[in-house]
């Protein structure tokens, strides 16, 4: 019986290192954390690379705006000269009678008032000037201020232009900058230009006041009039005069993506990777306990009885090992107990294997109700048990079995299939000498059950 049992401890003894050593954890959520932190630093360069490319791209965007806002005012101040330039009563009142009161009710105030046209000119061929408004107020400006070779120059090209025969341009009146529009009078029949060669010029100037009004009309924040040499960084946007040299020169406050919005979508960003690095911390920290809990719980149900819920065979041998290092090293006396029940297979045989486990469950617990929390008691065969009473010589070991041998002769087996069933147990017990193995203590032992067994059962041999 022995000799089989002890080649199956013998079998199981890796499988009881394994279970009894616990495995090196290794720092994953440190891992995990630097991995966030990587992923969103480099998340975040991404992101400030496509912005630092928007940023250029918004410069330029900007500049198309600011252009496109110019040729609307052009087309606008185009169109309010082709009604004006085409309608022969404007040509009649302005060229032929210079009718004061018509011009001051349709020109001077009118057009400043509600269409921002700060100069307005009418002159007949050989720019001969007839009637003058000069921010909506009648002037009496001397030809020669206006008629540059400038003006002449466009009044030419308005000659040659495809209908409706307007031409636009940018140029200086007093050192101010203006936007300058002149059409030929057309007649309203013939839509051709009037046989005297008449034009009709308006212009806005561009100060400070109607830049400002562009920029909010058109949504083009902080553009405002500048020198060539600004200190900004921002390459000023030109407009040409007719000497070809810049005019107008126009800059705005630089619109930079980073500043608006980098830090915006940034927070978010980083927000998240802070829950989900919360979140899988969490995750895998609850994981790690619940890991715990069921190797411990693998542990516990490889190392007990299923019955009895005492040691098995296989943490006995650990535990035993253990105590008999410790024994060793304090030079305390060890002591084994081998006990089996009385003709146990009569139980099983006349009763039943289910009567037989409960049998064994009762004899487990009376025996380690008679045992102390330091001795190591185990289940290591079908109706054998082992008991290594720690710190105990032969006469306290004495005392110990012949007290079980009473307590289980004495004790009635109730509610085993509604019979009651009284046991005995054999025990056999060997006092560990100090120098020999646990394998060699346990044969010793188990020869004494034998003897137990062959001397009639019921009692305690000594070895």
């Amino acid at each position: 019986m022995y000799e089989l049992k002890h080649s199956q401890a013998k079998q199981t003894d890796d499988v009881d290192y394994v279970l009894g050593k616990s495995l090196p954890s290794r720092p994953v959520i440190p891992l995990i954390l630097v991995l966030f932190g990587v992923s969103l630093i480099s998340i975040t360069g991404l992101m400030l690379m496509t912005f630092m490319s928007l940023e250029s791209l918004t410069q330029d965007n900007f500049k198309q705006r600011v252009n496109t806002a110019f040729n609307v005012e052009i087309k606008r101040q185009q169109e309010l000269l082709q009604e004006y330039s085409y309608w022969d009563e404007a040509h009649l009142n302005t060229i032929i009678e210079q009718d004061k009161d018509w011009t001051n009710e349709h020109l001077g105030k009118y057009l400043l008032d509600s269409y921002g046209i700060n100069l307005s000119w009418a002159f007949s061929a050989g720019t001969i000037s007839t009637i003058t408004y000069l921010d909506g107020e009648l002037e009496n400006i001397h030809p020669d201020t206006l008629q540059s070779r400038h003006i002449v120059n466009l009044a030419k090209a308005a000659t040659i232009a495809p209908m409706p025969h307007i031409v636009s341009g940018y140029h200086e009146y007093s050192g101010v900058p203006y936007l300058v529009s002149i059409g030929l009078f057309l007649d309203e029949t013939t839509e051709q230009p009037k046989g005297d060669g008449s034009f009709l010029m308006f212009a806005q100037r561009l100060d400070d006041e109607k830049i400002a009004n562009i920029s909010k009309t058109y949504n083009l924040p902080g553009l405002h009039l500048t020198s060539v040499k600004s200190d900004t960084d921002i390459t000023p946007l030109s407009f040409f005069g007719p000497t070809g040299d810049p005019l107008v020169n126009l800059t705005w406050n630089k619109v930079s993506p980073n500043k608006e919005y980098f830090l915006q979508l940034l927070l978010p960003v980083v927000l998240i990777f802070v829950v989900m690095t919360g979140l899988t911390c969490w995750l895998l920290a609850s994981e790690y306990k619940n890991r715990r809990l069921y190797s411990s719980r693998l542990a516990e149900l490889a190392s007990k009885d299923f019955l009895t819920d005492i040691s098995n065979r296989r943490e006995f041998y650990s535990l035993a090992n253990r105590a008999i290092t410790r024994s060793n090293r304090d030079q305390t006396p060890l002591t084994l107990l081998i006990m089996d029940l009385d003709h146990f297979k009569k139980i099983n045989d006349s009763l039943g294997h289910s009567a037989g486990d409960e049998v064994l469950a009762e004899f487990a617990r009376l025996v380690k109700d008679n045992l102390r929390e330091c001795d190591v008691f185990a289940r290591i065969g079908g109706e054998e048990f082992a008991a290594l009473l720690i710190a105990s010589d032969q006469a306290k070991a004495l005392e110990v079995a012949k007290r079980i041998c009473r307590v289980i002769s004495e004790h009635s087996f109730h509610n085993v299939v509604e019979h009651t069933v009284n046991c005995t147990v054999s025990i056999g017990l060997s006092v560990w000498n100090g120098n020999e193995t646990l394998d060699n203590l346990i044969s010793r032992t188990d020869k004494e059950l034998y003897s137990a067994k062959h001397n009639g059962r019921n009692q305690v041999s000594i070895g």
